[in-house]
């Protein structure tokens, strides 16, 4: 799968045969404010060549250290539109009930339509079918 964006903190990948865009969060945390702003701003302009409403967006956030707090959070509801819109469907891989329940908080208050699911195949499964 071709990588299109690579840091200590987030890989994007492209897998064109199945027309499905990887946003994966590593455990890295971000050691400021700034540094979040920066690696989310570059995400946010970077242009794969396809229409996003042509592709599928699978959110792994498995691996991503939890954060709520209200600085980030505020950073954070600045970047999802841009990072998120348009895509044909999209979903959010988490490990734990947490996990969980932070992205079913996250999806009521932005207005984001995501399926969350804690098994990849399913969640593959879904970003695939009509």
């Amino acid at each position: 799968m071709p990588v299109l964006f690579e840091s200590d903190h987030v890989r994007l990948e492209h897998e064109p045969s199945r027309g499905l865009v990887r946003f994966t969060r590593t455990p890295a945390r971000f050691e400021s404010l700034d540094e979040a702003d920066r690696v989310f701003g570059a995400l946010a302009v970077l242009d794969v060549g396809i229409p996003r409403s042509e592709l599928v967006l699978l959110i792994d956030a498995r691996r991503g250290p939890g954060r709520n707090d209200d600085p980030f959070e505020k950073l954070m509801d600045q970047h999802r539109p841009r990072l998120f819109r348009g895509f044909r469907k999209r979903a959010i891989l988490v490990q734990t009930v947490v996990g969980k329940l932070q992205a079913t908080r996250i999806n009521r208050e932005s207005g984001f339509g995501n399926e969350i699911f804690d098994d990849e195949a399913a969640a593959l499964a879904y970003l695939a079918s009509p």
